[in-house]
C-alpha cells in the first residue's frame, strides 16, 4: 500500500486500548506520549528506554516498560502497534507479527509497511486539527503553525461556548432539522471571522441573542 493511499481519516476511541510501542528512542517517546494522552494502555518494549519515557509513568499508570528486545508474541491481543526501533529488521519482524494479529500498524521508518499513518495534529481545548501532506514533514509543520496562528485561545473558547448553547437549543428546538436550520442561519463564516479578528464577545452576544429569540417571535 502506497503512503499517499492513506486517505480515510478517522478519530479513534483509544480509552484502555492495548497498544505496543517497539522502540525506546525519541520517536517512540512522541508516539507513546500521544497514545497515553488519548487514554490508551501502552507497553513500550526496547533494550534501552529514554529517561523521558520512564518519567511518563509518574503521570500515566497505564504505561508499562519492558527493557528487553522484541519477542515473538509481543503483539498478541494488541489493538494498535507502532514499530519505532532504529533497526529495520526488528521493525519488519514487529510489522509482520502485528499484521498477522490484525492489529492497526504504523511503521515509523517505512509507512508503506503499515496500514495506517499518523497525521500531524494541533489541539486546543475541544478543537482538534489534523494535517496530512502525503509525507512532507516540513509542509505539515508549516501548515500546523499557520493553523495555530489562525485558531488560538479565542476559537477554543468559542467552541466551548457553542457546546453550552447547544444544550439550550436542544431543549427549545426538539426537532433535529429545526436545530440544523438555526445553526445554518446563525453560525456563519462572518461570525468565525469575528472570533479570529479578536471580537469573541461580540460573536458570543450574537449567538446569545439568537438563542433568546427562539420562541419569542410570532
Amino acid at each position: 500500500m502506497a503512503f499517499n493511499q492513506f486517505r480515510y481519516t478517522v478519530q479513534l476511541n483509544m480509552e484502555n486500548r492495548r497498544c505496543i510501542v517497539a522502540g525506546g528512542g525519541h520517536v517512540a517517546l512522541r508516539k507513546t506520549r500521544s497514545l497515553l494522552e488519548a487514554g490508551a494502555s501502552v507497553t513500550v518494549i526496547a533494550p534501552e528506554i529514554l529517561p523521558a519515557i520512564t518519567a511518563l509513568q509518574g503521570t500515566y499508570p497505564a504505561l508499562t516498560l519492558c527493557r528487553r528486545p522484541f519477542r515473538a508474541g509481543d503483539t498478541e491481543n494488541a489493538f494498535l502497534v507502532i514499530a519505532a526501533t532504529d533497526n529495520r529488521s526488528v521493525n519488519e519482524a514487529v510489522a509482520q507479527e502485528a499484521l498477522q494479529h490484525h492489529a492497526l500498524l504504523n511503521v515509523t521508518d517505512d509507512p508503506e509497511a503499515g496500514n495506517f499513518s499518523v497525521a500531524g495534529s494541533y489541539d486546543i481545548g475541544s478543537l482538534h486539527f489534523s494535517v496530512t501532506t502525503g509525507g512532507n514533514p516540513r509542509l505539515t509543520h508549516l501548515l500546523l503553525e499557520d493553523l495555530k496562528q489562525q485558531y488560538g485561545d479565542d476559537m477554543a473558547a468559542f467552541s466551548e461556548f457553542l457546546d453550552e448553547q447547544r444544550l439550550k437549543i436542544k431543549q427549545r428546538l426538539p426537532g433535529a432539522a429545526t436545530r440544523q436550520e438555526f445553526w445554518r442561519k446563525t453560525l456563519t463564516k462572518q461570525l468565525l471571522q469575528d472570533v479570529k479578528d479578536g471580537r469573541l464577545q461580540q460573536a458570543k452576544e450574537i449567538i446569545i441573542h439568537a438563542v433568546d429569540r427562539i420562541g419569542a417571535e410570532p
